[in-house]
């Protein structure tokens, strides 16, 4: 029996011009629970620069997600990737898409997930890239 090839069709790219932040967990006081500051920040500027989507897809379809995070580095960084995890770095971009709505109806439609970070090259930006695609 021969492997049957899959194939994608691209249905999206979404750019987020920000620093690619890694998500945080909820942070739990006895007084309640709340977002660390700084991913609610980055939360609120991702939802002004990322359009409204107009795919709206069936829940039941099946989707390819490819998110690259471009990393700003620190001048006295001997590091050669982000320290940041990967898997967090991606449920930030897919978390707000899911928010800002349109492009899926749940991130639960994602059934294979290709995530990388790096360093941006001098003179690049840094920024997220979610990318489409259905199966």
């Amino acid at each position: 029996m021969k492997p049957e090839a899959v194939v994608a069709g691209h249905l999206a790219t979404i750019h987020i011009p920000l620093e690619p932040l890694p998500a945080s967990r909820p942070r739990v006081t006895r007084w309640g629970t709340y977002i660390a500051k700084p991913y609610k920040q980055w939360i609120d500027a991702a939802l002004e620069v990322i359009p409204e989507g107009n795919l709206w897809l069936d829940k039941n379809r099946p989707l390819l997600v490819v998110t690259t995070a471009v990393c700003t580095k620190a001048r006295t960084s001997k590091l050669f990737f982000p320290r940041m995890d990967v898997d967090n770095t991606a449920k930030a971009a897919l978390d707000i898409i899911t928010k800002i709505g349109g492009y899926w109806a749940d991130d639960n439609q994602i059934v294979h997930l290709v995530t990388t970070k790096r360093f941006a090259a001098p003179g690049e930006a840094a920024y997220t890239s979610v990318s489409i695609y259905s199966l």
